[in-house]
């Protein structure tokens, strides 16, 4: 490792010495040395970057090192490079990258002699790159490779993008595999698909998610029976996308599976996007589940919603979070019940909550929550964030000192507060004489 950060380093000066210097003084004064050690990735940079560097003395190295990676570099990139000799190197070599490449990209390159090293090498990815990118590579000597071995993807990549593919010998793999997705995708993208087919291996699969894939993205396929399938797997969520992406879907078919799924979340999709669904059955489904979220979901973004009805089941619950998003979220929602229950919760993060965000909240009852808490983060957030706070009051409170509003007054409190600023100056004072 250290070897070969001294070499780069050594590339790294010549190059910039023949910046510098010019070409003939690296000449003069390093080839004889460069060529001494007898390294391919020294010589292969110095015939490359150094004009007038003697070629044939470091081919010779590069060469003899039968190194593929510096054979290839010097073919494709050294000029008056001796094809031939590098490509005896790779093709000797037996490596499928490095043939592919010679290839592909080495003019003069003997391209049936690296095919046969990439044919015979079985390896399915460069027999499809062979058959795709290469000029004049035999098509069906590398497809035989690729059905041979009966990889779906492969298969399927094949016949998507090489000209002169045999489609239906592709097909066979891709029905033969039974894989779902490499069969809509053949039926969607592949010229002279046969769709009936395909269809069947889905169809046959009961599979709700491909059903509707195929339904909803191949042409010309049979929107009835899919939809059978996607009706008869009771899944809410395709059932809905059926119903919501496939043109001619039957919605209240679909609707009704939904409906039945009893699903607060699908059941609030279906009746926010769905044109012509039966809004208040799947507001019944979302208020019978009790689900706050779901609940506050419906009211907030269906039209027509019953915004008593979703209050009623989140103020049953009792919950803070909730009756403080309903009252922040809903328009037309009852502040005072749901402030009554954020008030009972003695919960001061909702009660700080609610007397920051909710107008017309009644500051000074969640103040107090807030106060009795004595929970220092939300009695300094209170005191920090809410117009009209007792600051000090709430400063006390952080500090664990019992205030109670209600029972003294806030007159009594100041008069606290100024007791407690005198002791503490008396104190002070007395330890400083």
């Amino acid at each position: 490792m250290k070897n070969d950060e001294m070499i780069r380093e050594l590339i790294a000066d010549i190059i910039d010495m023949s910046y510098e210097k010019g070409d003939k003084y690296v000449l003069d004064n390093l080839e004889e040395s460069i060529l001494q050690i007898n390294n391919p990735n020294l010589s292969y940079n110095f015939a490359r970057y150094i004009g007038g560097a003697d070629i044939k003395a470091h081919a010779q190295v590069v060469l003899d090192s039968k190194d593929i990676k510096y054979n290839y570099e010097f073919a494709y990139n050294v000029e008056g490079a001796d094809i031939k000799a590098h490509e005896k190197i790779v093709l000797d070599s037996k490596d499928i990258e490095y043939n592919y490449k010679f290839a592909s990209f080495i003019k003069g390159a003997d391209i049936k002699v690296h095919e046969k090293v990439i044919l015979d090498s079985k390896d399915i990815e460069y027999n499809y790159r062979f058959a795709r990118y290469v000029e004049g590579a035999d098509i069906k000597a590398h497809e035989k490779v690729i059905l041979d071995s009966k990889d779906i993807e492969y298969n399927y990549e094949f016949a998507y993008n090489v000209e002169g593919a045999d489609i239906k010998a592709h097909e066979k793999v891709i029905l033969d595999s039974k894989d779902l997705m490499y069969n809509c995708n053949f039926a969607r993208f592949i010229n002279g698909a046969d769709i009936k087919e395909l269809a069947q291996v889905v169809l046959n699969s009961k599979n709700p998610e491909y059903n509707y894939r195929f339904a909803r993205y191949v042409k010309g396929a049979d929107i009835k029976a899919h939809a059978q399938v996607v009706l008869d797997s009771k899944d809410p969520e395709y059932n809905y996308k059926f119903a919501q992406d496939v043109k001619g879907a039957n919605i209240k078919a679909h609707e009704k599976v939904v409906l039945d799924s009893k699903n607060p979340r699908w059941n609030c999709i279906f009746a926010l996007y769905i044109d012509g669904a039966d809004i208040k059955a799947h507001e019944k489904v979302v208020l019978d589940s009790k689900d706050l979220k779901y609940n506050c979901e419906f009211v907030q973004s269906v039209k027509g919603a019953d915004i008593k009805a979703h209050a009623q089941v989140v103020l049953d619950s009792k919950d803070p979070e909730y009756n403080y998003r309903f009252a922040q979220d809903v328009k037309g929602a009852d502040i005072k019940a749901h402030a009554q229950v954020v008030l009972d919760s003695k919960n001061p993060e909702y009660n700080y909550f609610f007397a920051r965000y909710i107008e017309g909240a009644d500051i000074e009852a969640h103040a107090q929550v807030v106060l009795d808490s004595k929970n220092p983060e939300y009695n300094y957030r209170f005191a920090q964030d809410v117009k009209g706070a007792d600051v000090e009051a709430h400063k006390l409170a952080a500090q664990g000192i019992d205030v109670d509003i209600q029972k003294y007054g806030l007159g009594k409190v100041k008069k606290l507060i100024k007791w407690l600023h005198d002791d503490n100056e008396t104190k002070t004072e007395k330890k400083s004489e």
